[in-house]
């Protein structure tokens, strides 16, 4: 096998290829829908609060818990 720069291989006793290591930097363009697809691609940090947010109505739901626990005080 040819040597590609950034592309390493761990091989068995037998020869064959185990193990294959990519450097995601320079590699990025190949490898980012294969981490994607696999969902381990890293969320950012936009990506992470989206998915914690709450709907409109849920927020309203907890605004009139809230108010009506405060005015019980």
């Amino acid at each position: 096998m040819p040597r590609i720069a950034g592309v390493a291989t761990q091989k068995n006793t037998k020869g064959e290829i185990t193990h294959l290591t990519i450097d995601v930097k320079m590699h990025k363009d190949i490898v980012a829908p294969l981490l994607e697809q696999l969902g381990a691609k890293p969320k950012s940090k936009f990506e992470e609060d989206w998915e914690r947010g709450i709907t409109l109505e849920e927020f309203r739901k907890n605004l009139h818990k809230r108010t009506k626990e405060l005015w019980k005080k």
